[in-house]
């Protein structure tokens, strides 16, 4: 199941990645400035997506994402 957790600031987006952990995600997709801290902070798997975001960078990256994440 997909969940969005909106973020307008590179604080924000770390505090979801956070938020999003603790609620039992099992990867994150998030803007590629953000993602070397959120790797660090979290202990699930993270990709990245152009900040444009259209819609087939976002699909490929849940899709790298899919092989990321243990089954």
């Amino acid at each position: 199941r997909d969940r969005e957790y909106p973020a307008h600031s590179i604080e924000d987006a770390i505090i979801a990645a956070v938020r999003a952990q603790a609620e039992g995600a099992k990867g994150l997709v998030c803007a590629p400035i953000v993602s070397t801290t959120v790797e660090k902070i979290v202990d699930i798997p993270v990709a990245t997506c152009p900040v444009g975001l259209c819609r087939k960078p976002f699909l490929k990256a849940i899709e790298s994402l899919t092989y990321k994440i243990p089954e």
